[in-house]
């Protein structure tokens, strides 16, 4: 039994590997909740930004702010992600290029707004700073080979 529920363990963690996969795997039925909640996607992609940005604080409890912001370039750039820049500390502007998670979708005219960032920045600035930060998309536009770049403006400094 014991051997039973370790192999069942080991095929979790396979399937629960990664967010894309099981999104696609069960995507039919997340639409269905979507859909009978009301919840937008804008929303859930919000929350999922802020859970990781709550974890990402919490993996850098002991640095400062700063570094902790530094730290995220380092996390941008290593992974692939886009490139991250901290503009300005006061009020904190963070520029965001080339960025991989929403930066190819095709343009449309408007602004398009990264709810993913807008949350993992809120998330972490909030609990490394232990108050409520919120983050507003000031402008998008078109940077290297096409890909959209965000400015974040927070209501906060560093």
């Amino acid at each position: 039994m014991a051997t039973e529920a370790s192999e069942v363990r080991k095929q979790d963690q396979g399937f629960w590997k990664d967010l894309p996969s099981m999104t696609d795997y069960f995507s039919d039925g997340l639409m269905s909740l979507q859909s009978y909640l009301g919840v937008g996607s804008k929303e859930v992609m919000f929350k999922l930004g802020a859970y990781f940005g709550e974890q990402a604080a919490a993996k850098n409890s002991a640095a400062t702010t700063r570094e902790m912001l530094h730290e995220f370039e380092n996390v941008w750039q290593k992974y692939n992600i886009g490139t991250l820049q901290v503009a300005d500390t006061d009020p904190l502007v963070l520029v965001i290029s080339d960025c991989r998670v929403c930066g190819t979708l095709p343009g449309t005219g408007g602004m398009y707004e990264c709810a993913l960032h807008e949350g993992f920045f809120q998330g972490a600035l909030s609990a490394k700073l232990k108050k409520q930060v919120a983050f507003h998309q000031e402008t998008n536009y078109e940077g290297e080979a096409g890909t959209w770049c965000r400015v974040l403006v927070a209501d906060t400094k560093v």
